[in-house]
């Protein structure tokens, strides 16, 4: 009977979520569909030429290996291994959501960084006679990556039969910033009612070049801060690692449950810590 009693629990356990699902079916496959939209958005602003799917395919294969490894070290008995499916899965998936966002974050960085020098382009195109979409190719073809890349998809979006004004837009979803949205702005109102398209993006590259000036300045101020956040929040991962080295203290930190949920309790407040450190340093211009 005992042997059964931990089958049954995990029997219990799956019953239950497929009811949940069959009552919230609607919600769920909506919120799904839903963040399948941001996540290929997210993947197609990170640059990586890979399909979704692939990419939860991947993240899976690594809460396998997570999940392997855990019973390979811990040994837990067969409910726990069961249960420990979940964090495994979880941390996986943050893992990979935060590859992608750090991924997607410095790639529209470095756009942002390239814009004022593509505008300045783009406006001389416009200046000398050249209509947008023309100003754009000239303006694609003498950037660098990323920039390249997004301006020839607004290009190719037009040569789709796309409007122009729908591909700005699309570029402003992808790369979320406000100098992009103001651009997409800006390029919409001149369409509809007209006046010097050259002398606006001028303006709007000697803009973003003043931004780009105040946040190097920020950012060299909290250096300081920064580092310090790091340091305290990596502190204790040191002493946990000069802990392990400890014959009895390692066996007491990994081989007894106390020890393997202190260990996790204080693995999960130190990530916590070092994540509300660097926010507080963070300062957005």
């Amino acid at each position: 009977m005992a042997a059964v009693a931990p089958f049954a629990i995990i029997f219990a356990a799956l019953a239950a979520i497929g009811c949940l699902f069959a009552t919230f079916r609607e919600q769920i496959l909506a919120r799904v569909g839903k963040f399948g939209e941001r996540f290929t958005v997210d993947l197609e602003a990170a640059g990586m030429r890979m399909e979704p799917r692939n990419f939860v395919f991947v993240l899976a294969g690594v809460a396998v290996v997570l999940w392997i490894g855990t019973l390979v070290l811990f040994h837990p008995a067969l409910v726990v291994a069961v249960l420990l499916m979940l964090p495994c899965g979880l941390l996986a998936f943050v893992g990979g959501r935060t590859y992608l966002k750090r991924r997607r974050t410095k790639r529209i960085a470095a756009f942002t960084d390239q814009l004022e020098g593509a505008l300045r382009t783009l406006a001389g195109g416009v200046r000398v006679g050249l209509g947008i979409r023309q100003a754009l190719v000239l303006t694609s073809e003498q950037s660098r990556e990323p920039a390249r890349t997004e301006l020839m998809r607004v290009v190719g979006m037009s040569s789709l039969g796309i409007s122009i004004l729908d591909a700005f837009d699309q570029l402003a979803l992808r790369m979320k910033t406000t100098e992009t949205a103001v651009l997409t702005r800006v390029i919409r109102v001149q369409a509809q009612t007209g006046g010097d398209l050259a002398t606006v993006l001028e303006g709007l590259a000697s803009t973003i070049r003043d931004r780009r000036r105040l946040r190097r300045r920020v950012k060299a101020i909290t250096a300081q801060g920064r580092a310090t956040a790091w340091l305290l929040g990596l502190l204790p991962l040191a002493v946990g690692a000069f802990v392990a080295t400890q014959d009895e203290l390692r066996v007491a930190m990994l081989g007894t449950l106390l020890g393997q949920f202190f260990l996790g309790l204080a693995l999960v407040l130190d990530f916590i810590a070092i994540f509300l450190l660097t926010r507080i340093v963070r300062i957005d211009p």
